[in-house]
């Protein structure tokens, strides 16, 4: 079972970056309504790779994890195949011991293009990730919104990660930030 939704792989790369022993993460989705175009790129300050494991890191049948349960790894290589699915792009970058950074354009009108999903969860559960300074810029148009869990962390100290009615408040109110975008076009 692959990802199913622009907002899985999102979580999935950053997860990539938490693992990878990051201490801050950039995630930022925005989206071109007229042109019918999102993209997403997460950046990390983990352990990075070298360009041969960077290659490996693409192989479907390749993955650094040593626990038994997941003997490969799929989630770049299917991000990379979604992406390019719609006529869009998917770019790596990475350097040891200074991180990753991973860029995926989709053109959302395609009839292959993955449905954005839910990403006020994805969202959330990043910020909530303990241990990991997570900045989060969501643009649409020329209206957007940021969300830094430092500054977070800073107003209602770091409980609030594991507490179930400020974590449902935070939905709400990413949620309400997502209404506040402009919509979408239709199709011409």
């Amino acid at each position: 079972m692959g990802l199913r939704t622009i907002a899985d792989h999102i979580l999935d790369v950053a997860q990539n970056g938490v693992e990878a022993e990051a201490e801050n993460l950039k995630v930022e989705v925005s989206e071109d309504t007229e042109n019918g175009r999102l993209v997403f790129s997460v950046e990390d300050d983990g352990k990075g790779m070298d360009e041969e494991t960077l290659q490996r890191a693409l192989d479907p049948f390749y993955s650094s994890k040593t626990v038994r349960r997941k003997r490969v790894g799929l989630g770049l290589p299917f991000l990379r195949q979604a992406a390019e699915a719609t006529g869009g792009r998917f770019q790596i970058e990475s350097e040891p011991r200074k991180g990753t950074r991973v860029r995926a354009e989709f053109f959302v009108r395609h009839i292959d293009c993955q449905p954005l999903g839910d990403l006020v969860g994805s969202f959330v559960v990043l910020l909530a990730t303990p241990g990991v300074r997570v900045m989060i810029r969501r643009l649409k148009g020329d209206e957007g919104y940021e969300i830094d869990n430092g500054k977070l962390d800073a107003l209602l100290g770091k409980e609030w990660r594991s507490d179930p009615v400020k974590l449902k408040l935070l939905y709400n109110m990413i949620n309400e930030l997502e209404s506040a975008l402009p919509t979408s076009k239709p199709s011409p």
